[in-house]
């Protein structure tokens, strides 16, 4: 490749550093992102930024690409406007039942910001986000909007869903959100719809070098997308996958894009299935490279299965609480928890400090000092003194919530993939992105009281520094108020812990930690991350030490991966798994932080944790490159497939077994039912189990799904799910082999 001249470098990297360290530092005196940028970091950058105070911005940055002020969080007042309530809260914001529906993508203004805001310089009329509207036009330019967040989709098992999802996102240059104009990172491997990657950067981009020129532009041109419903028991074309993304323009699509005959250009047709059990989905953006900034803006919606042959317990319902048998119903309350920043005139705020060169516009890790409910920053509910039904979901970049309520048990009673067996009483709830909780709260006997919804949460999770208990450590507001009820609750009893559900089908003992069913195969896999040159930020981070597209850092391919071509595209997939079977997946995490893995397609069960002698692991694990040290980016050390280095496990990677510090230990008590989310602690082995069948399949029957899992060629993927990480790289593909011969009752082609 063709090298630029060495002054030409050093120019490059002063303007990138001084314009990181103007945004860091005014991060670090919001208490915020203070464990992640290296301290080396700060020593260089503050020498550059002195020699070049006044420096441009980089070449092909938009003019307004530093103009936006922060806003610090302690200007912003709390718990002044009531919480946003989703129609099936009995509120007026959307809620779709119907069997099929059009959501348009738009960009429009809503009342984020409290009623009593006044910014400094103008008069707050909205802030401008981006969201899922029903119908097929999108809102004017009138009264905002009381929520960007939505809509609900109430769905019965067994009945299908057809959503037309409409991109009517307006082109870069005509979006009133300044992230996509300042944000957007070409340099990473992204949707890239204008296809001038290839040209923009030949000859100047070398693995761990920093980029110059056009290579440094953020993008102009039309807005790519693509829904995800995550938790969703969908064939692959309906997944939503990364590369199946379209263009507001109708011009331009992914080599994975599918839809059903009819569609707009502009747009996709989903059929999806419901014939899983009953959970609590959500459905959101996943366009790649760009997932943090579309999700950011606002495109995240619920998804709620419901099933009518269930058979819950007196007092609860399929879709909230009931009054007795025939009585009233309290409907469930979605919470959509997320943290955001604002500027000084009240619109959203998303830096692009650029803690590394090599990738300029990207941060590592987004956490806001703001945190936002259903779309309202700091919100307040009025309730009564009895009990309600939550459901929360954690729709941030990348914080973790460390859940309280003064004191108050949160009881869950379902996880991401359905009901759990009991509820279960916690003190606290930790939820990472991507992650549901269905909760109850009884506020008997509180009458007359406020309490405060707080988050503990360390950032980056699990070690990085506590929130401000003062802002970011504040979510919502409980103003409890008597009861209007003619006696005493009628609804579901907390107390008496009955049954939620008929027993579950059981992968794992989950007081054991151990498995019920024998494993087909069992994968041992790594989750690793890459420093810059001289500690200069996270360059990426990587599933397995294998990149997205499964080539090494130099292009070439592994032979022990399995070449896949959709659309023109190849991709070298590693995991490859058999419809029906069951496998156990240890996840070795070689980082700092805790990650969020979530497969697509199916649920899984947490068999249990174990620490590790990170140190000595690593050491074993660089040495067993054939070059004697890491390799990062090129794959796992060893062959892929089973050897006696690797203790007879798929995966490539030393066998951990002999590295184990300490015992097993348990899944906590809320997660001993299915998950799409599981937690992976720094410096521990996560094992799952994942079996590859709809999950009310009874242990040792060969049941299928009833669509090809394989239907496209191109699979599904699973990843990390602070969106920060899989914007880069921090995902795999991966595939399922279909039964011979099953019969199938939901057809490519004729059903979706």
């Amino acid at each position: 490749m063709t090298r630029k001249p060495d002054r030409l470098v050093r120019a490059r990297n002063v303007v990138l550093l001084s314009r990181s360290m103007e945004v860091s530092m005014r991060y670090l005196r919001e208490n915020m992102m203070r464990t992640w940028f290296p301290a080396q970091y700060f020593l260089v950058a503050l020498t550059l930024a002195s020699c070049s105070p006044s420096a441009a911005p980089p070449s092909g940055t938009p003019p307004n690409a530093m103009a936006p002020t922060p806003l610090p969080a302690s200007q912003i007042p709390q718990f002044v406007d009531p919480l946003p309530l989703l129609a099936v809260a009995g509120g007026t914001i959307e809620t779709i039942t119907a069997p099929s529906a059009t959501l348009s993508m738009c960009e429009f203004k809503a009342t984020v910001m409290p009623s009593t805001f006044a910014p400094t310089s103008s008069t707050y009329s909205g802030t401008y986000v981006w969201g899922y509207r029903n119908g097929s036009t999108c809102p004017g330019s009138g009264t905002p909007l009381s929520t960007y967040i939505g809509p609900v989709l109430v769905s019965t098992r067994g009945t299908p869903t057809e959503i037309q999802y409409i991109n009517s996102l307006p082109n870069t240059a005509a979006s009133r959100l300044s992230a996509w104009k300042t944000s957007t990172d070409q340099t990473l491997s992204w949707a890239d719809p204008l296809n001038s990657e290839a040209n923009r950067c030949a000859g100047a981009v070398v693995e761990n070098q920093p980029p110059y020129g056009g290579c440094a532009s953020n993008y102009a041109g039309p807005v790519p997308t693509i829904p995800h419903l995550h938790g969703g028991e969908v064939p692959p074309v309906l997944d939503g996958g990364p590369d199946a993304w379209f263009t507001s323009d109708g011009t331009y699509r992914g080599h994975s894009y599918y839809s059903k005959a009819g569609t707009v250009p502009n747009g996709a047709i989903y059929r999806y299935p419901n014939k899983q059990e009953a959970a609590p989905l959500w459905f959101h953006d996943h366009a790649l490279g760009v997932t943090r900034l579309n999700v950011y803006a606002g495109l995240a919606g619920i998804y709620l299965i419901t099933d009518p042959a269930l058979t819950l317990p007196a007092g609860l319902h399929p879709i909230g609480l009931r009054q007795g048998a025939g009585g009233s119903i309290d409907h469930v309350t979605p919470l959509v928890i997320q943290d955001r920043m604002f500027d000084t005139t009240g619109q959203l705020y998303f830096p692009n400090m650029g803690p590394n060169p090599e990738h300029p516009f990207w941060m590592m890790e987004f956490f806001g000092d703001t945190n936002v409910v259903n779309g309202k920053v700091w919100p307040y509910l009025n309730v009564e003194a009895r009990r309600y039904r939550f459901l929360l979901i954690n729709g941030s970049n990348a914080r973790t919530y460390e859940l309280s309520l003064s004191g108050q048990p949160l009881w869950q009673i379902a996880t991401d993939g359905g009901y759990l067996d009991k509820p279960v009483r916690l003190g606290k709830l930790t939820v990472m992105p991507g992650e549901r909780a269905d909760i109850m709260i009884d506020f008997s006997g509180l009458a007359g009281q406020t309490l405060i919804l707080e988050n503990h949460g360390r950032t980056p999770f699990p070690n990085g520094a506590p929130p401000d208990a003062a802002t970011a450590g504040r979510i919502l507001q409980f103003r409890v108020g008597p009861s209007t009820l003619a006696g005493a609750d009628a609804s579901y009893n907390l107390a008496q812990g009955d049954a939620l559900r008929p027993p579950m089908r059981r992968l794992v003992n989950p007081a054991t930690g151990m498995l019920t069913v024998a494993p087909s195969k069992t994968r041992q896999l790594t989750l690793n991350d890459m420093m810059g040159s001289g500690g200069m930020g996270m360059v990426r981070l990587l599933i397995n030490n294998t990149k997205a597209s499964g080539t090494r850092a130099d292009g070439t391919a592994r032979t022990d991966f399995t070449a896949v071509t959709v659309g023109g595209v190849t991709e070298y997939m590693s995991e490859a798994s058999a419809e029906g079977e069951t496998e156990v997946w240890e996840i070795v995490n070689l980082t700092a932080d805790a990650h969020p893995i979530h497969i697509h397609l199916t649920p899984v069960q947490v068999l249990n944790r174990q620490r590790i002698d990170l140190g000595m692991y690593k050491m074993a694990y660089d040495m067993a490159f054939p070059s004697g040290a890491s390799m990062f980016g090129d794959g796992p050390p060893l062959t892929y497939l089973p050897s006696a280095a690797s203790g007879s496990k798929h995966g490539g990677n030393p066998d951990i077994q002999p590295y184990l510090d300490g015992p097993i230990q348990l899944p906590e008590i809320n997660e001993a039912g299915w998950k799409d989310t599981v937690i992976a602690y720094p410096g521990q082995v996560t094992r799952i189990a994942v079996r590859f069948a709809p999950t009310d399949t009874a242990a040792g029957v060969a049941r299928n799904y009833s669509f090809d899992p394989d239907a496209g060629g191109h699979g599904f993927v699973w990843h990390c799910h602070i969106l920060d990480h899989e914007d880069n790289d921090m995902m795999r593909p991966y595939k399922i082999t279909a039964a011979r011969g099953a019969a199938r009752t939901y057809v490519m082609g004729v059903d979706y």
